[in-house]
């Protein structure tokens, strides 16, 4: 148990990011500094590579997009010759505006798709999809060309307080979140990552999507409870 990190040592300093957070709101002001100068190179270590080899399933954050998109071809192109499981979120709006190109040629090796509602009308306006539904939109993901054939295309879009959507197996599904009264919320900073981290520990798992998006919201109810990305000492979860 626990994180096995490999980090790139860089001459950049460590990277920081500001949260600020107003009421339910929060907004984010970030300094990338190292994290901006990830390079492919550290993926071609041999060690370094033979995790990637062990690993089953591989996520990847939508904003590295626009700091080695070689590095994400490079693992999306295994996982789609290995028949693994690779994963990108949508990240941020910005990302389906100005960096679509990148995230156009990582999407064909891309088995699930992460968004919120706000990411998917960007993809929609960005890519001339001519529709606001979040359905809609979920289900025009799903179909894009996929190099891997053997499996079709997951599309997981959370929506706030409004029910998850997800495209698997050309169905479209919805799941309703719980609902919180107004102060029982403490900090909404990390609700999408922790349901991506609820989903993925029951999808390694090998359980039902339904299961994955029950886990994904319970951890995204539990973290906008809490000050700051921090977990209870309890798991509580129950399939």
């Amino acid at each position: 148990a626990g994180v096995n990190v490999k980090y790139q040592i860089s001459e950049h300093p460590t990277g920081r990011c500001a949260v600020l957070i107003t009421g339910h709101d929060r907004s984010l002001v970030t300094k990338l500094d190292a994290a901006n100068h990830f390079t492919v190179s550290h993926l071609e270590d041999a060690d370094n590579w033979k995790l990637v080899e062990k690993s089953q399933v591989v996520y990847s954050a939508g904003f590295f997009l626009t700091v080695s998109v070689d590095s994400m071809l490079k693992v999306s192109k295994h996982c789609a010759a290995k028949d693994k499981i690779y994963c990108l979120n949508l990240s941020a709006p910005f990302l389906c505006q100005f960096f679509k190109d990148q995230m156009k040629s990582v999407l064909p090796f891309t088995d699930i798709v992460f968004g919120n509602e706000t990411e998917a009308a960007a993809y929609a306006e960005n890519n001339s999809l001519d529709t606001t539904d979040v359905k809609e939109i979920a289900k025009c993901i799903a179909m894009l060309p996929k190099e891997n054939g053997s499996k079709s295309r997951t599309v997981v879009i959370t929506q706030g307080k409004d029910p998850v959507v997800v495209v698997s197996e050309g169905q479209v599904t919805e799941y309703p979140v719980e609902s919180l009264t107004p102060d029982q919320i403490v900090d909404t900073n990390g609700a999408g990552d922790a349901f991506v981290g609820g989903f993925l520990a029951q999808l390694i798992q090998k359980k039902p999507i339904s299961v994955c998006v029950k886990c994904g919201i319970w951890a995204a109810t539990k973290i906008i409870q809490r000050s700051g990305c921090s977990l209870p000492e309890v798991m509580d979860f129950q399939a």
